[in-house]
């Protein structure tokens, strides 16, 4: 029996989760504010960092103001809603896939940021889900985003509309391109104009929000509202009361996050990764309180003093919304592309009335309107800005410590270029807008952002063939306590069998670069030595070391999680165990099309994959770990909801790489 046939499922389909379909920890998203008290300009500015999948291209779009005729609807890809009779012009940084937006601006200086947060109810609904039993589809955080800002003259209003929705539609199914329901998540939004923030969080259909009239505010992927408030929907202390979240006898005194965060094993790892970069952003903002203006705000969206860090080789798009005041203030949303410590910011205006056609495209696949969890992935265009500098980041992490400067030093010059001609424009645009022409001040507009792109563009093109036609620099010599493990190892596993893993370090941690994906910084060791992804705790590494400290090979560890099918295809028999019974049925990973089988077979738990059957499994240990008979490394260990029915499986597998 070839027992790697089980393992060999390991380091492929590990990293494509952990990359492609957002694995818990992958899924980071940073937004903050700054009201007009607490910046230099005295106006609000709004930021955001959006990470996602790295194949999840986000270009820029643009939707006029327009009226809609009595009955219209909206295709939202997993539903369709209904149309209001005249939506405002928006701007906002919108998934190929997706009818809306990461973050957003719309004509009445009104720009929205979201997160992906988990709540419980968001764990009922994906178990109901995989049951078979699991609610209606509803609208992504996305595309609550521009509904908001296209229905919203301020934050307020826009606040309204995405309770409205909720309430009415709910908000569940998958936020990730080609993820099934394990890609769902709740939101939050931070929402903004000239005069107020809005904090709005969300657990399911209900909701708790909070105004922000003074100083800044930052949020990530959690709950943070605690006990007071400034706007709920109306049962949300009955509900979590009557779910069994909150005691009765305290129901006046609700902490929102405490009741409805996801408190599971996993959902307090989120949390606790999530509140590391929010209270990064806050503090940074705190430093500058009273002088924050743009350039700041984007210093801050290339912050990586933090583990993990605000921003990442996963974000897909980041800006940095300025909010004018008055009736005709020109706002300006400054936009990035992919990673913003490797790219650039282009300002961009909601009152120019479109965009160069090539901020719009986005890869080969194109931009279609669909369910995420049928989306293809995108793939590299010559054609698209978002893909020459997602190509862009790729190429100066092939050796960061000596690229990213080089990047950094052309984009920051086009950047203070922009933002020392941008006054002159707006100004202009303004004084046109006051005059009735607003046609040529639009003109003005987009024909300053235009030039900016084609700027932007050509220098991204130009650092592309730079780092193409030059050798990798010599990595920098690794400090004393890195040196024993930096270096090169070769995997013999599965589709990366003869690839070589280089080990370096960057930012002062050990880090991974993983063939054809990223490379990832890695946590200081545990006990045992082993260090897991900065990124999420599912993947890990540790070294095997020789009597004088030095490392001869490398293991990767990693758990496959595989959830329960709705349906399984087992019919149990009173032949079955009464220790096997609760394990004993099918475990899919649908991101993967991988499917695994836990049956009987002569007293003991026996494993069937595609390609093999009948793989025994050993009795679990104090531990709680099954180990494969005939390959101890490899076990499997259980997953269970709250009512402690099993609802997974996790594959936990280990394999060695020689140092070169």
């Amino acid at each position: 029996m070839n027992i790697r046939t089980v393992p060999s499922i390991a380091p492929a389909l590990a990293f494509a989760v952990l990359l492609a379909a957002g694995a818990p920890g992958a899924r980071a998203c940073d937004t903050w504010v700054a009201i007009s008290d607490a910046t230099a300009p005295g106006i609000t500015i709004l930021a955001k960092n959006s990470d996602r999948p790295l194949f999840d291209c986000q270009p820029l779009v643009h939707h006029p103001r327009r009226a809609w005729p009595a009955g219209a609807t909206i295709d939202l890809g997993r539903l369709t809603i209904p149309q209001v009779r005249e939506t405002y012009a928006t701007i906002g940084s919108s998934p190929y896939w997706c009818w809306g937006y990461e973050e957003g601006m719309n004509e009445h200086g009104v720009a929205i940021g979201n997160e992906g947060v988990f709540t419980k109810p968001l764990a009922a609904a994906v178990g109901a889900a995989r049951r078979g039993e699991g609610p209606a589809p509803g609208p992504t955080g996305m595309d609550l985003v521009r509904l908001a800002l296209e229905r919203g003259r301020t934050a307020r209003e826009a606040l309204d509309v995405i309770a409205r929705i909720l309430e009415a539609h709910g908000q569940f199914g998958s936020g990730t391109p080609t993820a099934g329901v394990e890609g769902a998540y709740d939101n939050s939004f931070l929402i903004a104009d000239a005069r107020e923030a809005w904090i709005l969080e969300t657990a399911g259909a209900r909701w708790a929000a909070r105004r922000i009239a003074r100083g800044t505010a930052s949020i990530s992927n959690a709950l943070t509202i605690g006990a007071k408030w400034d706007r709920a929907s109306r049962d949300l202390v009955e509900y979590a009361v009557r779910s069994g979240w909150w005691p009765k006898e305290r129901a006046r005194a609700l902490d929102f996050a405490g009741a409805y965060s996801d408190d599971s094993p996993d959902g307090t790892a989120r949390r606790e990764r999530a509140m590391t970069r929010a209270a990064c952003s806050a503090g940074l903002l705190a430093e500058r309180a009273g002088a924050i203006d743009p350039p700041y705000m984007m210093r801050v969206a290339r912050d990586r003093s933090t583990s993990p860090s605000i921003d990442l080789d996963i974000t897909a798009s980041s800006c940095v919304a300025v909010i004018g005041k008055g009736r005709n203030a020109v706002h300006v949303f400054w936009w990035c592309p992919a990673v913003p410590s490797s790219g650039c910011y282009v300002p961009f205006f909601v009152e120019a009335g479109g965009l160069p056609e090539t901020v719009s495209r986005a890869g080969a696949h194109g931009s279609l309107v669909v369910d995420p969890a049928t989306a293809a992935r995108d793939t590299f265009s010559e054609d698209s800005y978002w893909w020459v500098f997602r190509d862009l980041c790729d190429a100066v992490n092939v050796s960061r410590d000596e690229r990213q400067p080089v990047a950094r030093a052309a984009f920051d010059s086009l950047e203070a270029a922009f933002a020392s001609e941008l006054p002159g424009v707006v100004a202009e645009a303004a004084r046109l807008r006051r005059a009735g022409a607003r046609a040529k001040a639009a003109e003005t507009l987009g024909g300053f952002s235009a030039r900016c792109v084609e700027r932007a563009l050509g220098k991204a093109r130009e650092l592309r063939a730079r780092f193409a036609a030059a050798e990798p620099a010599a990595p920098a010599a690794a400090s004393a306590r890195f040196a024993p493990y930096t270096g090169v190892y070769t995997a013999d596993f599965g589709s990366f069998a003869g690839t070589e893993f280089k080990v370096l370090e960057r930012g002062g941690r050990l880090a991974v670069d993983i063939p054809g994906q990223m490379t990832v910084e890695l946590n200081e060791p545990n006990a045992e030595g082993v260090r897991t992804l900065v990124l999420t705790d599912r993947v890990a590494f540790s070294f095997v070391e020789d009597a004088a400290g030095a490392a001869t090979a490398m293991k990767l560890h990693q758990a496959t999680i595989l959830t329960r099918a709705p349906e399984d295809s087992i019919a149990f028999s009173d032949s079955v165990d009464a220790r096997h019974r609760p394990y004993v049925g099918a475990y899919v990973l649908p991101i993967a099309g991988f499917a695994i089988l836990l049956r009987e077979s002569e007293g003991r738990l026996v494993l069937d994959t595609p390609d093999e059957a009948g793989i025994p499994v050993d009795d679990p240990d104090e531990q709680g770990r099954w180990r494969f008979t005939e390959d101890p490394v490899t076990y499997v260990t259980f997953d269970r909801n709250a009512a402690g029915a099993v609802s997974g499986v996790r594959i936990h597998q280990t394999f060695t790489l020689p140092r070169k």
